[in-house]
Order: structure tokens, then C-alpha cells, then sequence
């Protein structure tokens, strides 16, 4: 089952994958199409390699796939990596208590 948080990054993926073409079509955030435009590129050079297809459709699917191995790797890491000490019990005891 799809968790929510993998939802949100496939939500933002797609979201960046759109906002990745702004710097190819317009001259608006040209000093940023190096980090924006990597769906964008891997898009381009998708189309390119397998000689078929539309370069915006593959960012699109490039951006959400990216999207939720980014929220996979959140929710794994924010259910399965446990920081000992950071969070001392008597404290959470305390603050159950309103105090």
C-alpha cells in the first residue's frame, strides 16, 4: 500500500518535472537548469536513446518515479532508523503528564 508521504513525492515530482521544462522554453530560472532541469534532461536524453516517444512524457514519468523513491526513502528512514538519546524518556514521561 501506498503510504501518504509516497503520494506527496510523487505529487512533487510530477510538480518538478513540470517546472523542469520553464528553463528550456523560456529564459526565466536559467541559472538554475542544472539542478531544475534534470527530469527535463533525462527526458531528452530518453527520447534520444531509444529513438521513440515524447521527451515530455518520459520527464513526467521520470519526475514522479523520482518523487517516490525520494518519499520511499523518507518514510523508511523516518519509521526504521531509531536516534538513541535524542529523546530521553524521562522527559516524554514529563510532558505526557503536562508538565
Amino acid at each position: 500500500m501506498i503510504s501518504l508521504r509516497q503520494k506527496k513525492g510523487v505529487i512533487i515530482g510530477i510538480i518538478w518535472s513540470l517546472t523542469a521544462w520553464v528553463p528550456y522554453y523560456t529564459e526565466y530560472l536559467g541559472a538554475l537548469r542544472q539542478i531544475i532541469g534534470i527530469p527535463a534532461a533525462l527526458g531528452l536524453n530518453m527520447e534520444l536513446a531509444l529513438g521513440r516517444g515524447d521527451a515530455f512524457v518520459y520527464s513526467i514519468l521520470l519526475g514522479a518515479g523520482l518523487g517516490f523513491v525520494f518519499g520511499s526513502m523518507v518514510d523508511g528512514l523516518k519509521n526504521g532508523v531509531k536516534i538513541i538519546g535524542l529523546f530521553p524518556r524521562r522527559k516524554r514521561r514529563l510532558l505526557r503528564r503536562g508538565l
